[in-house]
C-alpha cells in the first residue's frame, strides 16, 4: 500500500474539487487567513488546509480501489462533540476539533495527523508537514507511535508515511526514514502552487456536515488489545526503584522487558515536608527571578511532586500555586537546580493524574532518585535568564504542538 500510494502523489497537485473540499475542515478566519499578507497566519492557515487536502485526496484514492480499506474520521467527519477528561480511560478517540488521539490514563500519548488500515487490516499512520523545522522531534515520534500502535493493534511491523510540501528529501532524518520499507516519503509541490486554484474562489461559508462514505470510520469503533497505561506506568516506577536499589545503570533499566517502551513519564509521587526542605536545601528552585525559599513555597504552593521523564532519565518537579488551577513545570538546570519551563493547564487530561497524587515520599527516596538521574545540586553560580527571541522563522506546520502538553 505505501508504494502504491506514493506513485499515486508523485508530482501532485491538487484539481480544484479537492482544493475546495479541504476548506470545509476550516474556520472562516483560517479559510481567509490563506492568502493573508501576515506569513506567519498564512503559514499556520496553509498548515491545516494542506493536512486536510491529502486526508480528501486519500478518500477519493480510496474509493478507486481495494488497497486502502479504511480511513479514520478527522475534521469536519468527526460529529461535533465535547470531550470529558476522566482518569482511566484508554484507546484512541476524536478531539473536539478532530484531531486523531491515543489517550493513556486520561493523558494524551500522541497525535497522529492520518490513520489508515490496508486491505489485510494493517495499521499504518501518516505525519504532514510544511516546513523543515517540522524535523526536529519527528524521528523519535516515529519510533514512539510504532510501538505504540504495534503495541495497541498487536501488530508487529507498523507502516508510516511523511508527507511534506517542502523538499526535505535530502535530510539525514528522511534518508534513514526511507531505508526502511515499512515507510515511505511523499512530496507534493509547494502549498503556493497547490492553492493557486483557490485564488479565483471567494472564500466564504461551505457545508461542514460529516461525509457519508464507506471507507470513513469513526474512531471510537477501532479494536484494539486491552490497554491499562497506568499498569504500565506502575510496574515501571516499581522497577525504578528496584534499579536505584540495585545499582543497576539506566541502560539496564530500559533493557528490562518490565518497562514498557510505551511509558514516557513516572510519576514518583508527591513529597512530604522533609523531601520539599531537602529539595530546596540541595538543589533549589526558580520560577522566572524568583528564588523559592522553604517559606515562599510552602506558603505560595499547595503540592509538590517528583517525577521522570523517559528515556531521557530526566527529574521533573511539578508545582502548584495555591490560587491557580495549573502546574508548574520545573527542569534542571545545568548550574544546579530547577527552573520554571511553563504550565501544566487543568484542560489537559495529565491535570487530572498530577491532581490525583498525594504526598508520599520522604527526604531520602526523593533525594535518591535526584541522585539517580544525576541532578546537578545547587551552587552558588546562577544561571542568567535569557529572554526568548521571537520567531522570525517559518512556522511549524502543526497548529497545535508535536509533543502534547505535560
Amino acid at each position: 500500500m505505501l508504494s502504491w500510494i506514493s506513485e499515486q502523489f508523485s508530482h501532485y497537485k491538487p484539481d480544484r474539487a479537492i482544493a475546495v473540499r479541504a476548506l470545509r475542515h476550516m474556520r472562516a478566519v483560517e479559510r481567509k487567513n490563506l492568502f493573508s499578507e501576515d506569513i506567519m497566519l498564512m503559514r499556520t492557515a496553509e498548515g491545516y488546509w494542506f493536512e486536510y487536502l491529502i486526508y480528501e485526496q486519500l478518500i477519493r484514492i480510496a474509493e478507486q480501489t481495494t488497497t486502502i480499506k479504511r480511513i479514520v474520521r478527522k475534521g469536519a467527519d468527526v460529529p461535533k462533540h465535547r470531550e470529558k477528561m476522566s482518569l482511566g480511560v484508554n484507546g484512541i478517540y476524536s478531539a473536539e476539533k478532530g484531531d486523531i488521539r491515543v489517550r493513556g490514563n486520561g493523558q494524551d500519548l500522541a497525535e497522529v495527523d492520518l490513520l489508515l488500515f490496508d486491505k489485510d487490516k494493517q495499521v499504518v499512520f501518516c505525519e504532514i508537514v510544511t516546513s523543515p523545522a517540522d524535523l526536529k522531534d519527528l524521528e523519535a515520534e516515529i519510533v514512539y507511535k510504532k510501538n505504540l500502535f504495534g503495541y495497541m493493534f498487536n501488530q508487529e511491523h507498523v507502516g508510516f508515511i511523511l508527507f511534506s510540501s517542502v523538499d526535505i528529501s535530502g535530510t539525514q532524518v528522511v534518508r534513514g526514514l526511507v531505508a526502511d520499507p515499512d515507510n515511505a516519503y511523499v512530496g507534493t509541490h509547494c502549498c503556493e502552487i497547490m492553492k493557486s486554484c483557490l485564488k479565483s474562489l471567494r472564500i466564504t461559508s461551505f457545508p461542514t456536515r460529516p461525509e457519508k462514505n464507506p471507507k470513513l470510520i469513526p474512531s471510537e469503533t477501532l479494536k484494539i488489545r486491552d490497554f491499562d497505561y497506568k499498569k504500565l506506568h506502575d510496574e515501571a516506577l516499581v522497577r525504578l526503584y528496584f534499579a536505584m536499589d540495585h545499582d543497576m545503570s539506566p541502560s539496564q533499566y530500559f533493557s528490562d522487558p518490565s518497562v514498557s517502551p510505551l511509558v514516557k513519564k513516572v510519576i514518583c509521587g508527591g513529597l512530604y515536608p522533609s523531601a520539599i526542605k531537602a529539595l530546596v536545601t540541595n538543589y533549589g528552585l526558580r520560577v522566572k527571578t524568583d528564588i523559592l525559599d522553604i517559606d515562599k513555597l510552602e506558603g505560595e504552593y499547595s503540592k509538590v511532586i517528583l517525577a521522570v521523564d523517559f528515556p531521557e532519565m530526566t527529574p521533573v518537579i511539578y508545582i502548584k500555586p495555591k490560587k491557580l488551577r495549573t502546574y508548574l513545570k520545573m527542569i534542571p538546570i545545568k548550574t544546579g537546580g530547577f527552573k520554571y519551563e511553563r504550565p501544566t493547564p487543568s484542560r489537559v487530561g495529565f491535570y487530572l493524574w498530577l491532581e490525583a497524587t498525594k504526598p508520599s515520599m520522604g527526604a531520602e527516596r526523593a533525594m535518591s532518585i535526584l541522585e539517580y538521574c544525576g541532578t546537578p545540586v545547587k551552587n552558588c553560580v546562577v544561571e542568567p535568564m535569557h529572554e526568548r527571541p521571537v520567531p522570525t522563522g517559518i512556522p511549524r506546520k502543526h497548529h497545535h504542538p508535536r509533543r502534547l502538553h505535560k
